[in-house]
């Protein structure tokens, strides 16, 4: 079954060689790319149904699944295929927008434990070919790269497993609707910081930092994004109705010598490709490392 996929997707085949040539491989499936094993697969479509269920992906984000790994000489416990198996996924890892990772195994007595140590969770099993494939996954939009590596760091020293830790998880991720909506509440209260606090975005990336989520870095980000809009005059009038904040719309027209009529217009037009920026950065495309940067993808 395996080596049809390869011929069909070898963009996803990574391998290992020795002087006797192929040690191990792994295969990884990334959704949504058309992959055929999407459909004609049932441990794919099984795993990509669970995640529909949990959470799914959002536009712009990806899905990882690690479907087939196995060495020459000890199938998933060969020395190989635990070396290729976590490398070639750290790297997929660590440099897609990625709403879950997903990793298959059949053989639970390796990989359970190192699954644990690594705070993947178990999430389902899928009976096929005679095998139970068991899945362990997570979600980085709850558990992002930076604070799983945070936690991979801790757990080098203290030898911990198990479950990431409840207070390290941001709450369930915003879908596209809920997150422009959120964005439109928040703007009003960027000087209003007890009121921005209770905002919905407070549990997504844009709210993010070392120390923990907090209104003054979601009002930083918001204020970076506005400064990279790359349109003079839309981002004049997000700045004087918000950053500085006008009394009135009114007033803010005013300040800016528009007449009302076209200031509406492009205050509409602002929000929207604000509200675009601000998604780019939440669902990881770009980032904006601090105020006023440019965002980077």
């Amino acid at each position: 079954l395996a080596e049809r996929w390869f011929a069909e997707q070898p963009e996803g085949l990574n391998v290992v060689r020795d002087d006797q040539g192929l040690a191990s491989f792994v295969f990884h499936v990334m959704h949504p790319t058309g992959s055929p094993m999407e459909d004609r697969d049932p441990v794919t479509r099984a795993v990509l149904d669970h995640a529909t269920r949990q959470g799914p992906a959002r536009p712009g984000e990806q899905i990882y699944i690690g479907r087939f790994m196995a060495g020459r000489r000890g199938y998933q416990s060969d020395p190989y295929a635990v070396l290729a198996g976590p490398v070639s996924s750290l790297i997929e890892w660590v440099s897609r927008p990625l709403a879950w990772s997903f990793v298959v195994v059949a053989d639970q007595a390796t990989w359970g434990p190192i699954f644990d140590y690594i705070a993947f969770t178990r999430q389902l099993e899928v009976e096929f070919d005679g095998r139970t494939h068991v899945v362990y996954g997570n979600d980085w939009r709850r558990l992002p790269v930076g604070t799983w590596l945070d936690l991979m760091s801790e757990r080098e020293h203290s030898g911990a497993t198990g479950p990431p830790p409840a207070s390290r998880l941001r709450p369930p991720p915003l879908d596209r609707a809920r997150f422009a909506a959120a964005v439109r509440t928040a703007l009003p209260d960027l000087r209003r910081p007890g009121r921005l606090a209770a905002s919905p975005l407070m549990g997504s990336s844009l709210a993010a930092a070392p120390s923990g989520a907090s209104a003054e870095r979601l009002r930083a980000t918001i204020e970076g994004a506005i400064g990279c809009l790359g349109d003079q005059p839309l981002e004049a009038v997000l700045r004087r109705t918000f950053v500085r904040g006008a009394p009135t719309q009114e007033a803010a027209a005013e300040v800016l010598g528009l007449p009302f009529s076209t200031y509406r217009r492009h205050l509409a037009k602002a929000v929207e490709q604000l509200t675009d920026v601000l998604w780019a950065v939440e669902i990881g495309e770009v980032r904006l490392s601090s105020p006023g940067e440019q965002l980077s993808s």
